[in-house]
């Protein structure tokens, strides 16, 4: 019988010549374990900040204490202020001239301007605010190219510079006849109007059915 010799044993019955790790493994070995470790309790404090937010109800996402998430953390850069620097100021206003300090003037509501000939009278007014209280005198709807008018508590100039001023709104060019009679103009659109105060006794030899004193416009589309 041929006796094969037999390995010494140590305690652990681990053979003797592979009792001691060789350092590299080792070192190895424990810096696996100490990855797997920070691995597993970053995990979990994750996990009990997102279960936090779910019963506070609260949607901000985690932080590293100081306000920065890690995506912010990785993706944007800080940004430095420079200390000391002026704030861009804003462009100074140029001084008006002298005459030209008070408040704007306001903007004037104008219609858009027309060329066309008024198909009436009607027509030729559209957008008229009647200024000084200014009513029909007589409601002709068979009229179509003249209309009358009649106030009272207002004097007949007055009248006439008011009516004119609204006239030019409605883009007219006016043109004075005579001291009660101006001509209006807008395209190939001609308007006149005629001003007739009270008669020395108050009343019109041309419209009897006015009322005393009062102030009688004629607008005639020529």
């Amino acid at each position: 019988m041929i006796l094969r010799p037999i390995p010494a044993l140590t305690v652990d019955g681990i053979p003797a010549d592979k009792e001691n790790m060789p350092p590299v493994l080792a070192v190895v070995f424990w810096a696996w374990v100490l990855v797997s470790i920070v691995v597993l309790l970053r995990r979990r404090a994750t996990k009990r900040a997102i279960a936090r937010m779910e019963t506070t109800g609260d949607t901000a996402p985690p932080t590293d204490g100081e306000g920065v998430t890690p995506d912010d953390a990785e993706v944007h850069a800080p940004v430095h202020a420079t200390v000391g620097a002026a704030a861009p100021s804003a462009p100074t206003p140029p001084t008006p001239p002298p005459g030209f300090d008070g408040a704007a003037a306001p903007i004037i509501d104008r219609p858009p301007p027309r060329s066309a000939p008024a198909a009436g009278i009607a027509d030729a007014l559209v957008g008229i605010r009647m200024p000084c209280d200014l009513v029909p005198l007589v409601l002709d709807r068979l009229a179509t190219s003249h209309i009358t008018l009649s106030t009272t508590g207002h004097q007949a100039a007055e009248v006439g510079t008011a009516l004119a001023d609204e006239v030019e709104r409605l883009g007219y060019v006016v043109r004075p006849l005579s001291d009660h009679e101006v001509l209006a103009t807008r395209g190939s659109t001609d308007l006149r109007l005629t001003i007739r105060p009270p008669g020395p006794d108050g009343l019109h030899l041309t419209h009897p059915n006015a009322r005393p004193d009062s102030v009688v416009v004629e607008i005639t589309l020529t």
